[in-house]
Order: C-alpha cells, then structure tokens, then sequence
C-alpha cells in the first residue's frame, strides 16, 4: 500500500526477546505505522503532505507507550522528508483514537459522510441509462477533472498521476453534458468508478451451506419446490379453518414468511454469488445550474455497472457540506459524519487554517 504513494514512512516494533511462533528472525512484530507522502493543493499552495493510513499495536503488547512511541518517530521522519502536515481518517464514534490523535495536536479538518449503496437490488426493475451517458477514457477524464479548480487535497499531478499509482484499480469513467444556448446556461458530469477492495476482500466461506452448494440449480430447485410446498399446505389449512382471529393471524404470518422467504432467498443468492467487495465512486464533478441532476443519473449508472461487475457496495465519501453531496443521496444533508479527517501541521510556521474545502478531493488510496 505504501508504494502506491510518492514517498513513505514505514516503521515496525519489534519484540526481539519473541522467537518461533510466527515471529521472524528478528523477532516478534508487535506494532506497525504506515505514512503514505504526497504533493497535494492546500490552502490555495502545493504542499507536501503525509496521510497515516495505518498504525496498530498488537493486543498483548497494548498499554505498553509502544503506540506514542511508534507515532513520534513517524512524525518525525515524515517531518525529515519535507512534509509541512500530517492528516489521518478516524471513525467518529472512535473516542480513544480520536483523544490519542488530539493529544498530538491534531483537529478535524473534514466530516465525512459515507454514502453506502448496497446492491442488492440495484437495477432490480431495470435501468434505463441517460441515452447521453458517455464512456471516457482515464487520460480524457484526467484533462476534464484537472481542467476545473483545484480543491484541497487534489494531487498536485492531478488526476492522472492517480490513474499512473493505481491502473489496475480504475474501472471507467463516465460524462454526460447537457447543452444550453451558451456555456452559461450548460451543464456537465463527469464520474470514476474504483475497484475499492484494495489488498483485502470478504469471502464467505458458508453460510450453513458452502457458496458452491448454495449456486447448485439442484440445491435452488430443492429449496423452491420445499417452500412451495410448505407455503401450499400452510395456505390450504388457512383456506380450510373457519374464519377466526387464529386463522387471520395464520393468513398474515402465511404472506409474512412467503415475503421472508422471497427475500431471504435473494439475499442468499446475492452474497454468494459476489466476487468483489465494494466498488468506490471518485472525482465527481457537477457543473452548471442541472450539474446536480446529471451527477445524480452517473451515481445510477455507476452502482447498476457495479452490480454487473460483483461487487456487493457502491460507496462515495465526501465532506457533509459538499455541494455534490445531493447527488449521492436523496435523504437530508447529514450533520455529522461517519468519519473524521484530523489534520497536524508540523511546522511553526505553518498557516493557521485547518479545515479542509468542503468539495475536497478524496484519494482512494488513502482507504484502500
């Protein structure tokens, strides 16, 4: 993960007391932190920044300072590298990380909101795609993207030194325009869809049945002609009983568990039949007075192609102030996010702003 970025700062604690049961020869690896380093736009300047992407002590070794200490020599050799600001993503309702990080003077910059859509019935009664839905290539995409305003935490190569880091984790990107009798008065969007797995994904190993059992035509057949047949004898005994409160009790748990049963059945053969995780949608861009509404029918587009290629999530993540955030989700704005951007600037004289633009840039890198 370290090697997707420009620069980085790796560093280990080990135990060399520790030999033998999983430890290497120099011992026991008992904590790790991980600082990815890169040129990013920051309050209107390109400016080194590192994003701590990973630290973690192991459990028999924790209330040990291994975790303060781990974080001080990284600060300082990110700091040795040039960069003027650290920042990191941190679970909102994470008390203890997030009073270990305010204890070394970070702040929240940025309150994330993280747009889950899952896929299960993504497309169920069919998707009609905007017939002015157009398939970009990365480099035009890039040139696009790269062509508006710098928000902060762009990459200061722009969008394409992303697409160079991680080109076998772009998918496609879309755009789709709608043209008014002046520049004015049109509109424009533009999307990237991410395989968002990274190096790690969920397999089910058995949900009571192995996933090759559960894919069997044999074993869905079976399990169909059971219900139905349980369904059939439940609902004659319901037609055959005189009318009581029993009996309307029996008919609506009757209709209740055909329901649960129909659902239940699709869920089991939506996850078993996932190869992916979750897919990310990155960079959009909406603009004109119908940017937002265009946005919206790409955000369609995009979750109905991740269902196609297996993913089980389509996932956006933007700062709850965003303008684009409407497009993601219809329901009310957010007022406090899942995830929290915390920022430490490492210099003296570093400027005094801390937040971050609220159409800041995301980096899937940085939650791969």
């Amino acid at each position: 993960q370290a090697r997707k970025y420009e620069g980085s700062v790796v560093l280990l604690a080990i135990d060399t007391e520790v030999k033998g049961d999983g430890a290497s020869d120099d011992g026991f690896v008992c904590g790790c932190i991980c600082v990815g380093i890169k040129d990013v736009r920051l309050d209107g300047k390109i400016r080194k920044l590192g994003y701590l992407f990973d630290m973690r002590v192991h459990e028999d070794y924790q209330r040990r300072k291994i975790g303060s200490q781990l974080y001080k020599s990284a600060e300082s050799a990110t700091s040795d590298l040039g960069a003027e600001a650290i920042y990191l993503s941190v679970n909102s309702t994470n008390k203890k990380a997030r009073s270990f990080y305010a204890r070394y003077g970070y702040v929240i910059s940025s309150h994330r909101a993280l747009l889950f859509t899952p896929l299960l019935f993504s497309g169920l009664f069919g998707h009609r795609a905007a017939a002015a839905i157009r398939s970009i290539t990365s480099q035009e995409m890039a040139q696009l993207f790269d062509s508006m305003e710098g928000s902060d935490l762009s990459l200061a190569g722009g969008l394409k030194q992303l697409f160079s880091a991680c080109p076998d984790k772009f998918m496609n990107a879309w755009v789709l325009e709608a043209k008014g009798p002046d520049e004015e008065s049109s509109s424009l969007a533009a999307l990237t869809l991410w395989d968002g797995d990274g190096t790690s994904s969920i397999k089910i190993e058995r949900l009571l049945l192995t996933p090759a059992t559960w894919k069997s035509p044999l074993t869905q057949v079976s399990l169909l002609l059971a219900g139905c047949w349980v369904l059939w004898l439940w609902g004659l005994s319901v037609w055959r009983s005189p009318l009581t409160v029993w009996s309307a009790l029996s008919g609506a748990c009757l209709l209740f568990a055909a329901v649960a049963g129909t659902l239940a059945s699709a869920f089991v053969r939506f996850v078993t039949t996932r190869r992916r995780e979750r897919a990310r949608m990155i960079a959009p861009v909406a603009k004109g007075p119908r940017g937002i509404e265009l946005l919206r029918d790409l955000v369609a587009h995009a979750t109905v192609t991740a269902k196609r290629q297996g993913f089980g999530v389509a996932i956006g993540n933007l700062d709850i102030l965003d303008p684009r955030l409407p497009a993601f989700s219809s329901g009310k704005r957010p007022t406090s996010g899942q995830t929290l951007f915390m920022l430490k600037w490492l210099r003296s004289d570093a400027p005094k702003v801390c937040d971050f633009s609220c159409d800041n840039f995301f980096d899937p890198r940085d939650m791969s």
